[in-house]
This record gives C-alpha cells, structure tokens and sequence, in this order.
C-alpha cells in the first residue's frame, strides 16, 4: 500500500513537472557583459638613459543585450572605456575615453540577409586636454563631440561575420561646446550638423589557436558634400587568457576624418603655417591609438 502510494506521488511529481516545463514561456532574449580592469606601474630611480615613473590604469564595459524570435531580431550594445597615466613629475592624462551605443533591428528576409534599421551614437565623458589633465586647452568634452546616426539597409550575417550597409542614413555631429565646433567641423554657430548618406558597417569575430580577435570597421559617405571623403573607424582588440580571469590584451583604434582638424604643419623655418591673416591653421591626420597590457576580466551572464 505504502509502495504504491509512493509510485502514485511520484507519477503525480513527474506529471506536475512535465506541466511546468510545456506551459514555462521562452526566453527570447541573451544578455551579458564582460568587464575589465588593467594596471601597469613603472618606477625609476637615478635611470640614466632618462624617464618617468608612471602609474597606468584602464577599465572597460562592454554589455550585451540581444532578442531574437522568428524572422525578428534586435541587437544592442553598449561599450565605455576609460583610462589614465600618471606620470610622476609631469602629471594625469587620459589615454582612453569612448562612449559607444549600437542598436540594429532587423528582420530576417532570406537565409542570411536581413532589412535592417541601424541606430548609433558615439562620444566620451570627461574633457580632454591638450596637455596634462587640467591644463592647457580643453579639447573635447562630453557632447563635444557627439555623432549620431540612423539608417535603413540590408545586414549579412555568417558565422562570426556582420556586415551592414544602409544607403539611407541621417548623420548628425553635435559639439555642444561652441569655441570647439570649428576643430570639428562644424560653424561656430552650429551646434548639430545634419548629413545624409550612405553606411558602411563591418564587424568580425574569431578564435585562432587561442587568440580571441574582434574587428569592426564603419566608413560613412555624405551625398551633400564631398562623397568621396568619407570618414572612417577601425578597431582591433585581441586576447590571449593566460588563467580564468586574467589575459593579455592589445586594443586598437584608428580613425580619420578629414573635418576634423587639430594638427599643425610646420614651414622649413619651423614656424607654424598661417593664413593670410597670421591665424595658425590646423589640419586633418590619422588618429591612431594602441593600448596593451595584462587585463582581469570577468563576464555576468
């Protein structure tokens, strides 16, 4: 009696558990984000070929948020860095700063293509300046600047591939702050400049003999005005674990934008070239930043 008492309990368990699981609602969406911290301390004393003790420091966020059901999909993700040296006996500076925000609503057409509406914004958080942190002129700051877009396209995607391109895209570049408007092209009385165009976006992922490497690349054409300067972002970022939780990385990023003028270019008497009015003029160049070290990092899921 006690015996089939049990059994009947037992069948009553797995038919109530059976339940839970059919009647238990999917779960559409995929969340994580992966977080780091890096430090590298360097320290001389009496050095006779020269030099500085410094102190660097970095942390990055890169959070994850992404729903996928049938033809339906809807990416978003958000990136901040944040970095600084401090060289003893010269001062704080920023080595790293970005805001980045991409969202990308699609809907699958055929196998591996998808019509997209692609969202993103592009800034940083605290003011930068043209020499030690606190001194010298202020040459960015939050919103200053600050690039937004939104464009509908087609996105093909395999494996650990992504490409977008949407032919109809609104830009606009906001610099809040208005003695930096002309170093980023805008007039001084501009404070959003509006485009229109065409978006190139590139993402790529892969693991090879354990190197993790991730790659974007976005190239933005304006129809308005001069089509064929078109500014670019490339990024590079690589890691190699050495145990759960520590590895080493090397992040790269290069970008070039030829309205965005801050270098000076020198005559043969080392004199700053001037317009006709003595005003020094700044030029567009390559801007190109590299960052490698050992990193803890950690991943919420």
């Amino acid at each position: 009696m006690k015996k089939g008492l049990a059994i009947i309990i037992c069948l009553f368990g797995f038919v109530g558990t059976a339940s839970a699981q059919e009647t238990a609602k999917p779960d559409y969406w995929k969340k994580w984000m992966d977080t780091s911290l890096s430090f590298k301390q360097t320290s001389l004393t009496d050095w006779a070929a020269g030099g500085n003790s410094s102190a660097t420091f970095g942390t990055t966020l890169d959070a994850n948020a992404n729903y996928a059901k049938g033809r339906i999909t809807f990416n978003n993700r958000l990136r901040a860095a944040y970095g600084f040296t401090q060289t003893f006996g010269v001062g704080f500076q920023k080595s790293a700063d970005y805001l980045i925000i991409d969202n990308l609503l699609g809907y699958k057409i055929k196998g591996k293509y998808s019509a997209t509406l692609n969202y993103s914004m592009d800034t940083q958080m605290t003011p930068g300046y043209s020499s030690t942190y606190g001194t010298g002129d202020i040459v960015s700051r939050f919103f200053s600047p600050a690039k937004m877009s939104l464009g509908a396209g087609a996105t093909f995607t395999h494996k650990g591939l992504e490409v977008t391109l949407t032919p109809l895209t609104g830009q606009v570049r906001f610099v809040k702050d208005p003695t930096l408007r002309p170093r980023y092209g805008n007039a001084e009385d501009e404070f959003a400049h509006w485009e229109l165009g065409a978006r190139l976006a590139l993402k790529a992922g892969a693991s090879v003999q354990g190197l993790n490497i991730n790659t974007t690349f976005s190239a933005f054409s304006n129809y308005l005005n001069k089509p064929l300067n078109m500014p670019v972002d490339w990024t590079l970022a690589i890691s190699a674990p050495l145990t759960k939780f520590l590895s080493f990385t090397l992040n790269c990023r290069a970008i070039y934008d030829d309205r965005v003028r801050f270098k000076t270019h020198q005559n043969p008497d080392g004199s700053n070239v001037c317009d006709e009015a003595g005003n020094t003029l700044l030029f567009p160049a390559l801007q190109f930043q590299e960052i490698a070290g050992l990193t803890f990092s950690y991943k919420f899921q």
